[in-house]
């Protein structure tokens, strides 16, 4: 018997949508591997995974993948984990070192900053230390639990989150499940909506968790899930996401164009593919 296979990323902006499959009563059902959002993709593309929390980007890259509707991680204003921090004003930024663990945010920041008419700068690829990245550089992009616990007194900040709403006055859409074609998944949706259900009752365990290990306090990240970050995707999202994917394409960022699809919640079960074991009662 296979279990379906999801990936899904180790930063705490993830935690309320997996809480179910890690800690809640469909754990053992799913088989949930966490890697660096630039990775899942690849499993997807060989594979490897089933179902993965991939960055938007991602999709235009992915042909046949599908993905699941009303659940991803967006951003109404404020972020606070995509951000530039910079030594500089934005108008003097001509090199910019990049945490390159999701596309989507490194997209977005060229977005943007065409925008402001910079068009003469380089980008590099480096580790998520932000000392590290200023040192031969004006400015870095930090995403995720990086960018939670940078320290960044004495530079400027620019929420990518923030600066996207004033240019389009949308939401901004980080990542969203992404589905194989041919791939089933038991009770179609219904464990994904349960498992961010689980997670959102969560948010204070995990808020702990997560702020033992990145040293803020639980109060900072419980704030952060509730008020920076939403995990449900409406029609303003929706809009958001395809103006994105449009700006994409037309600066040459993004690979052709390819419409949004959702697959519909009850084909998710129609699908053939391995038998997945029945939860066991106890």
């Amino acid at each position: 018997m296979n279990l379906v296979r999801i990936a899904s990323v180790p930063f705490v902006n993830a935690q309320p949508l997996t809480w179910g499959f890690l800690r809640g009563p469909y754990r053992g059902l799913f088989k949930v591997t966490l890697v660096p959002p630039s990775g899942i993709p690849d499993l997807l593309r060989s594979g490897k995974a089933d179902v993965g929390l991939i960055p938007s980007i991602e999709y235009l890259g992915l042909p046949g993948v599908e993905f699941l509707p009303q659940i991803g991680i967006a951003s109404k204003r404020r972020v606070r984990s995509v951000i530039l921090a910079s030594r500089v004003p934005l108008q003097e930024v001509r090199s910019v070192a990049l945490d390159s663990n999701s596309r989507t945010s490194v997209v977005l920041l060229k977005i943007i900053l065409r925008h402001q008419g910079l068009r003469e700068v380089t980008y590099a690829e480096e580790a998520p230390s932000l000392q590290e990245m200023l040192r031969g550089h004006d400015a870095a992009l930090l995403i995720g639990d990086a960018a939670l616990a940078a320290d960044t007194a004495g530079l400027q900040v620019y929420d990518l989150a923030a600066e996207w709403f004033a240019l389009t006055g949308l939401p901004f859409v980080f990542a969203l499940w992404a589905v194989r074609p041919g791939v089933a998944v038991p009770d179609g949706v219904r464990p994904f909506i349960e498992s961010r259900r689980i997670g959102i009752a969560g948010i204070p365990e995990i808020a702990v968790l997560a702020g033992q290990r990145l040293r803020l306090s639980p109060d900072s990240i419980e704030s952060y899930l509730r008020t920076n970050i939403h995990f449900y995707l409406g029609s303003e999202e929706q809009r958001g996401l395809e103006l994105f994917f449009r700006q994409a394409q037309e600066l040459g960022l993004a690979p052709g164009r390819r419409a949004i699809r959702f697959r519909d919640p009850y084909e998710w079960e129609r699908v053939p593919a391995s038998p997945v074991p029945a939860r066991r009662h106890t």
